[in-house]
């Protein structure tokens, strides 16, 4: 994903590895993450969980999403997939 132009709009003010957070309760960050399911029980499941980066143009906005340990998480898709 790291760019040195952004693809929308060509400008070089890119902002790279910006990290995703959602404010929970009593005002907490957590990273924005993705997950995939591992196992198939009814309870504790477990799964494999990948945080987000964001690149961002400072120019006209655009977003571009990657996240952190692709591997893993195709790795956890593809056993999830034979679940």
């Amino acid at each position: 994903m790291k760019n040195d132009i952004c693809n929308a709009c060509g400008s070089s003010k890119l902002m790279h590895d910006m990290k995703i957070v959602d404010f929970g309760h009593g005002n907490v960050k957590n990273d924005l993450s993705v997950i995939v399911q591992t196992t198939d029980r009814a309870f504790l499941n477990k799964f494999e969980k990948g945080k987000l980066r964001a690149q961002i143009c400072g120019s006209c906005g655009k977003v571009d999403l990657t996240v952190v340990n692709p591997q893993e998480l195709w790795e956890a898709y593809l056993k999830n997939k034979s679940i």
